[in-house]
């Protein structure tokens, strides 16, 4: 239990080290550097209030972190082009009606 406890936390660190990285860049804009960072928020508020599963946690965190590497990945190029922030907001919109029906499911953690 000690060990899972301890996987979760640290994947949570990671996430949120990534996350923070990321919006020490500033060469991208229209807020989705925030968004992330409160993305990243609401799941660790989800676990340690209890309303997300690790389970759940997880699969939220596997989603944000596909959108980071998309990011990665659109950045090639060295910036974002109006386009590509469109898909990337709506991956993010996406991971919030995730996060938000995830925490509403009443799965409990116990």
């Amino acid at each position: 239990m000690k060990k899972m406890v301890f996987a979760m936390m640290f994947a949570i660190m990671l996430f949120a080290t990534m996350a923070t990285s990321y919006a020490e860049r500033g060469d991208w804009h229209g807020g989705i550097r925030s968004r992330i960072i409160e993305d990243q928020e609401r799941i660790e508020r989800g676990v340690e209030h209890g309303s997300l599963t690790r389970h759940e946690a997880r699969m939220l965190q596997r989603e944000l972190g596909d959108i980071l590497d998309k990011i990665d990945r659109m950045k090639a190029d060295g910036r974002l082009d109006p386009r590509e922030r469109e898909i990337i907001n709506r991956n993010l919109d996406r991971l919030d009606r995730d996060i938000t029906r995830e925490k509403r499911n009443d799965q409990r953690r116990y």
